[in-house]
């Protein structure tokens, strides 16, 4: 996300991430994946990745939220209704233990209000965009416990909170 809690531009954009990218350095972000064992996403998100020219995450148990009926072929792909609640208890009867809730404000705050984060890594890119998404949709406040954090190569800062 940007300094300002954003993590698309005014026009829903995300290219002023590729300022940061480097072949020398991940960042952190295969050790990362590697411990995920599902993923729960928005339908915009699901979109932005399904357009991609193949589908990055081969295998991954993936459930996109959303009201909208989509069709997908694969059958690692779960659309489901967008009942964080119901969610949560769902994913906690299959034997994933980490799951990376990716995507925009709506589904952020669904699942914090819900209850979903055990742990938060925020990594926050040095610029601010004035406009866009934010992070978070709004909602009632939640507490969380800073419990790491690193300054990696470009002035990213990467925070990790409980809660």
């Amino acid at each position: 996300m940007s300094i300002d809690g954003r993590i698309a531009d005014g026009a829903g954009r995300m290219d002023w991430l590729t300022q940061f990218n480097d072949p020398e350095n991940d960042y952190g972000f295969a050790d990362f994946f590697g411990n995920i064992d599902a993923m729960v996403m928005g339908r915009s998100t699901y979109e932005f990745v399904a357009s991609q020219p193949i589908w990055p995450h081969p295998g991954m148990k993936t459930y996109v939220v959303t009201s909208q009926l989509l069709h997908t072929e694969n059958e690692d792909i779960e659309m489901i209704a967008p009942d964080f609640n119901a969610l949560r208890d769902h994913l906690n009867r299959t034997s994933a233990t980490t799951i990376w809730i990716v995507g925009g404000g709506q589904t952020q705050r669904g699942a914090l209000d819900a209850d979903m984060f055990d742990e938060m890594q925020l990594f926050v890119m040095p610029v601010v965009l004035g406009s866009g998404p934010l992070v978070f949709a709004d909602g009632p406040m939640t507490s969380a416990t800073l419990t790491d954090h690193a300054t990696l190569p470009g002035g990213i800062a990467r925070l990790t909170y409980t809660f």
